[in-house]
């Protein structure tokens, strides 16, 4: 929400919304795609699957909870992260952001800049997070410099 010169981002005010807050915001649209069902559904398996004969093997599998479904606040907010996106960053740079967004979803330690860097065929992750850090600066520029407008539509 916009009221004068302030932006409601999430609960909090925010005067101006800072590259942190849209590297957040990017990297909560990933949990949220990642959280949503499968576009196409597997189909049914035909036979049963295997598990162990004995009484004594109760509980042999190791369960794994799915992640919650995500919540309308959630998946608007994921809309208005793809569509800010899409209208405001070329592709080479709207690549690197959701590349490195899915690479930290779900991980407590964010994310995985050598595995990126390698992908690219680059030696050091740090250049990753360099040229990351860098698109989310010229989005920022790009957003703040062009129309506040844009910013409190995105960041309220």
């Amino acid at each position: 929400m916009y009221i004068g010169n302030h932006i409601f981002f999430g609960a909090n005010l925010v005067d101006n919304p800072d590259v942190a807050q849209l590297s957040d915001m990017f990297f909560e649209a990933a949990e949220t795609e990642r959280a949503l069902p499968p576009a196409i559904r597997k189909q049914k398996l035909g036979s049963w699957p295997e598990y162990a004969q004995q009484w004594s093997a109760y509980g042999y599998s190791e369960f794994k909870p799915k992640h919650p479904a995500p919540s309308p606040k959630q998946v608007t907010q994921y809309d208005r992260a793809l569509i800010l996106g899409i209208e405001h960053m070329n592709a080479d740079d709207r690549k690197m952001v959701w590349a490195v967004s899915h690479s930290a979803a779900f991980r407590e330690r964010g994310a995985q800049w050598q595995k990126l860097a390698r992908m690219h065929g680059l030696r050091d992750g740090r250049q990753i997070k360099r040229r990351y850090q860098d698109a989310l600066v010229r989005l920022w520029a790009k957003l703040k410099y062009t129309d506040d407008e844009i910013l409190a539509e995105y960041f309220s």
